[in-house]
């Protein structure tokens, strides 16, 4: 019997021996092999990259230097209207609201009767348009319907008018203590420091001295009472 020829048993034993050269199934490429000695580099999800763009962005304008504003020679940081300093940089609705008793809705009115542009900053007025201004903020009572004014029928004249400024703070004081001395219900209830207008006392508006149970303390005599009485 030949060498090269093996029995039928032997040749059911070994598998059949697969073609060095094998050749790709057709319509698929066969994937190319990562190399062992280079590293996987790990995927950055979309969240995280615009995360990084916005921080970077950010950093970028903190890094750029803030330019200032820069305004003519004539232009006005402070001005004086009415005993309060108003800043030139707020326009002219903003500006008349920082005069205690003047809202938004009287500063665009005044702005109006005064023909001043609302959206002109302050610094930038001439002085003539400042002098309108403070001749309608004295003069309120004369140009505002009576429904606009903040204190209306004045207990002693009767009459309605707008109080600004400092005297808002003067007529409260007064109308307090006129309440006080008549001893009417608001006066004694703003005498004992409590709310005045109804509103819940026993849960809110808390205040003043320290509250909750606290256990009372033993004078000492007491408690040597309490120990002789204990040992007999």
């Amino acid at each position: 019997m030949a060498e090269n020829e093996k029995s039928p048993e032997e040749k059911k034993q070994q598998p059949p021996k697969e073609s060095a050269e094998a050749k790709p199934s057709e319509g698929k490429e066969a994937p190319e092999r990562k190399d062992a000695g280079t590293p996987e580099q790990p995927t950055v999800k979309p969240d995280q990259q615009k995360k990084k763009e916005k921080k970077g962005k950010q950093a970028a304008k903190e890094e750029e230097p803030t330019k200032k504003k820069e305004h003519d020679e004539n232009f006005n940081y402070i001005i004086r209207v009415v005993n309060t300093d108003i800043n030139g940089e707020s326009n002219i609705v903003q500006g008349l609201t920082q005069i205690k008793g003047v809202g938004r809705h009287m500063a665009t009115f005044i702005a109006d009767t005064a023909g001043v542009d609302r959206k002109l900053k302050f610094g930038n007025l001439p002085e003539s348009e400042i002098d309108k201004l403070k001749e309608v903020l004295e003069n309120i009572d004369e140009y505002a319907p009576p429904w606009m004014l903040n204190y209306r029928k004045d207990a002693y004249t009767g009459e309605d008018l707008h109080v600004i400024s400092t005297d808002v703070t003067s007529r409260l004081r007064d109308d307090i203590n006129m309440m006080k001395m008549i001893r009417c219900y608001r006066g004694v209830r703003h005498e004992l420091g409590l709310k005045v207008r109804g509103q819940r006392s026993s849960s809110n508006g808390r205040k003043g001295l320290a509250l909750g149970v606290s256990k009372r303390r033993e004078a000492p005599a007491a408690a040597g009472k309490k120990e002789e009485s204990k040992e007999k």
